[in-house]
């Protein structure tokens, strides 16, 4: 199933970053207790982003920058507080970060593969959400702003990182597959200018890009 969450602030995703992506803490089932992290999307491979996800340019990124280059890619709009009508207090909105798109497992996949130690069911697993990711990326729309309707740019880049355990319940960590990918708000128009995400056809396909990740790991799950 996927789930996709409310825009996450530069702060957020760096925070998520440090505390539940890249945790250890995360993947209790995993013989080394690391989990599997890895670059995605049509834009990551423009920018030669590939394997394990780094954390400098994870952050980059959160911060609407390259990568590499560390260039501002999109506005960037710090948080403000000021004082607005009738004298209250009014603060702006932070940048937005990217979004966090969860594919989760059925539960019957995530015993047999971390409790039974089925790696090819792990493996199926990423291969699902990599097939859904690439799905979910055709709807990917660049915010053009004023009175001009959304360019469909079918690009993004997203950092994955898979999780083997759900937020334990009395001290037990139910085994519990999943794989967070954040998409950032970024993406490249046809005439090469970058732009923030117009994500709402990205929302819409939820249901559609489920039946896609489900679909794809059936015949090896």
């Amino acid at each position: 199933m996927l789930t996709i969450s409310k825009p996450l602030s530069a702060s957020q995703a760096r925070t998520y970053h440090a505390k539940e992506f890249a945790s250890e803490q995360q993947n209790y089932w995993s013989r080394n207790k690391q989990g599997h992290s890895e670059w995605q999307g049509r834009l990551a491979r423009q920018w030669n982003l590939a394997g394990p996800v780094d954390a400098e340019q994870f952050a980059r990124l959160s911060e609407g920058q390259h990568p590499q280059t560390e260039e501002q890619l999109v506005r960037h709009q710090v948080s403000r507080t000021y004082e607005g009508k009738n004298g209250r207090e009014v603060t702006s909105v932070e940048h937005r970060a990217g979004w966090d798109a969860t594919f989760s497992a059925p539960k019957s996949v995530s015993i047999t593969a971390l409790v039974g130690g089925d790696d090819r069911v792990r493996q199926a697993h990423q291969e699902s959400v990599r097939a859904a990711l690439a799905e979910l990326e055709r709807y990917t729309q660049a915010r053009i702003g004023n009175v001009h309707a959304p360019e469909t740019t079918r690009k993004f880049v997203a950092a994955t990182f898979e999780h083997d355990t759900a937020r334990p319940v009395d001290g037990y960590a139910a085994p519990q597959l999943h794989t967070h990918a954040v998409i950032f708000n970024v993406t490249e128009c046809d005439n090469g200018q970058t732009r923030a995400l117009q994500p709402y056809e990205i929302f819409v396909s939820q249901r559609y890009v489920t039946a896609v990740y489900r679909s794809f790991g059936k015949p090896r799950l």
